[in-house]
């Protein structure tokens, strides 16, 4: 009982992280990824890999790819397979996932914080970090993949390490998603060669072969979905041939900022002695690189521009720097500790009380917003599956790929870009538009259907759709304003 109180603050920051996220619990899915995601999941509730054997019918060109006679998704399968007992009962409980990685990385950070002589109080920085609480209300591979990797470096640089365990948490991590390789090839080769020149090679073989399994889990899949085991799926959708730089002068600051932001002092993972050797400063330094080299960012490459595409980013444009921020939080808390020794000063339950109130407060804000943004896609979804039939045959604007995954409906999607020529193809399918308030759809895709207008109003997100039925013979067309929202999107569900 005693080291509870002395621990309260870490106690108290998950208390109340698991509160607000019940409280402002994730109302749907908003992103692209996160469609293709469940739809994998989906999948593989159904016993394959292959969203066509499972019966999904639309086809998202830039996430899916074919192998052989099937599509396959470019995303990981063992990620998605963690998500499938959600499917067949409730998908939105599938969120749990994300939320349960945060929380094992704060028992991580918790232990290596007590294993480095520092006070959990510290868990604060981690706390601290919006882009994973953003992430924690996502179907994203982010936080159970940066948790992972946190969980193999926290195993490799105790005391006494536990290199079996390490591999299996970096191999793990890779495997959750490809951008922890690397954080774990980085990590691994600097702590063998660290290793091996103190003479402990043993452990470097240990390392080996705990990441082993992941390895030949890894390759397997790419030589039996892709026919060799250096095809892997971001090979064959092309994502690894954008690490290009062509942005560096934007996102470079960018993260270099962040790290030094989030977590407080971050910059001290990249100092050997604030991090207690080279692994973590080289890993650092690469995460940050590799991040800034590739193509695309939330926010600076999303259409955007200036001060409102900085903060469109700000948060969720922190993906590719989480393993990195996770890995700053011990060097960060260490550098600070001895910052506050030198002052004379110490933490009182004042300082814990204010630690505490910031966390509450700004995890509050981010929270609301998110939740703002996902209802306004809720009513979306939701006006969608009511309106169109199970498989129903479905035009419209590219925006409504991420409002269609198979959990709400199965639909057969056309993108179209509403001229006359795309509009004529199909007059006995559906078809939907989803704009800006008061922008009028294309009149040509829209001709001769019965015609519904649906709004999706939040604070930071705002759409009109129009949802038209198949063309009626000699009919003009007539519409009707929706500001419902009707159901979720769980209740649905087909």
């Amino acid at each position: 009982m005693k080291a509870l109180r002395a621990e309260w603050l870490f106690f108290a920051m998950l208390g109340s992280f698991a509160v607000i996220y019940l409280a402002l619990y994730p109302a749907t899915i908003a992103i692209a990824d996160e469609c293709e995601i469940l739809t994998l999941a989906y999948s593989i509730s159904r016993g394959t890999i292959h969203p066509d054997v499972a019966g999904v019918i639309t086809f998202n060109r830039s996430m899916e790819f074919g192998s052989g006679a099937h599509r396959v998704i470019k995303y990981s399968m063992f990620h998605a397979a963690m998500l499938t007992p959600a499917i067949d009962t409730n998908w939105r409980l599938a969120f749990l996932v994300s939320a349960g990685f945060l929380i094992a990385g704060a028992f991580a950070i918790r232990s290596m914080l007590r294993e480095n002589g520092l006070s959990t109080d510290w868990c604060a920085l981690y706390f601290l970090l919006p882009g994973m609480l953003y992430y924690a209300s996502t179907l994203e591979a982010a936080v159970p993949a940066a948790v992972m990797g946190l969980v193999g470096v926290a195993m490799l640089v105790r005391p006494k390490p536990r290199a079996v365990l390490g591999g299996l948490a970096l191999g793990a991590a890779v495997l959750l998603h490809p951008w922890m390789l690397v954080t774990a090839t980085a990590f691994a080769a600097v702590w063998s060669v660290e290793r091996i020149a103190s003479g402990r090679a043993r452990e470097v073989m240990w390392l080996a072969l705990g990441a082993a399994p992941s390895a030949a889990a890894l390759g397997g899949y790419a030589a039996q979905v892709n026919g060799s085991v250096l095809r892997v799926n971001y090979a064959m959708t092309g994502e690894v041939y954008l690490f290009t730089g062509a942005h560096l002068r934007e996102f470079l600051p960018f993260y270099i900022a962040s790290l030094g932001i989030f977590p407080i002092a971050g910059w001290a993972a990249l100092s050997p002695r604030c991090a207690r050797g080279w692994a973590a400063p080289v890993t650092v330094a690469a995460i940050v690189i590799g991040a800034s080299l590739y193509d695309f960012r939330d926010g600076l490459t999303s259409g955007l521009h200036g001060a409102v595409a900085l903060i469109a980013g700000a948060i969720p444009g922190q993906r590719f720097l989480l393993p990195a921020s996770l890995l700053a939080c011990t060097p960060a808390a260490r550098w600070l500790d001895a910052r506050r020794v030198s002052l004379g000063t110490a933490w009182t339950n004042r300082s814990r009380a204010m630690a505490l109130t910031l966390f509450v407060i700004g995890y509050a804000i981010v929270g609301t917003m998110h939740q703002s943004y996902l209802r306004a896609h809720a009513v979306v979804q939701s006006a969608i599956a009511r309106a169109l039939p199970e498989r129903a045959r479905l035009v419209g604007n590219g925006d409504l790929l991420k409002e269609l995954a198979p959990v709400f409906r199965i639909v057969d999607y056309r993108a179209v870009d509403g001229a006359e020529a795309a509009a004529a193809s199909d007059r006995q399918a559906y078809a939907a538009w989803l704009g800006a308030p008061g922008a009028a759809p294309p009149a040509a895709l829209f001709a001769g259907r019965p015609l519904k207008k649906v709004e999706a109003r939040s604070w930071v997100w705002n759409r009109d759709l129009w949802i038209g039925g198949p063309v009626v013979s000699g009919a003009a067309g007539s519409r009707e304003a929706d500001r419902s929202p009707g159901p979720s999107p769980s209740q649905a569900n087909p």
